[in-house]
């Protein structure tokens, strides 16, 4: 499990990762196309001060849910994990 610091690093960290791909040249021979997706993603990306908003709002949650669950089992099949190890 992780501590709500190293959650927050971890999203920090991402944000950074996301920026440094969109920039040519700062990690050598990414794909144009992977520039492209990681600028699509971090553009939205919430910020420190965002994330009291986005937790307070049922829906953004919600949707949150759903997205995690659907790349969780994505994940876990593509790993050849059978469903029921991976259901909570």
């Amino acid at each position: 499990m992780s501590t709500p610091v190293e959650q927050a690093r971890a999203i920090a960290s991402a944000r950074r990762f996301l920026l440094d791909l969109c920039i040519p040249g700062k990690i050598k021979r990414v794909p144009r196309a992977v520039r492209l997706e990681a600028r699509a993603r971090v553009k939205h990306m919430p910020m420190s001060w965002d994330m009291p908003r986005i937790v307070e709002d049922d829906l953004a949650m919600e949707g949150m849910e759903k997205m995690e669950e659907w790349h969780r089992k994505q994940f876990w099949e593509e790993c050849g994990v059978k469903r029921e190890a991976y259901e909570l």
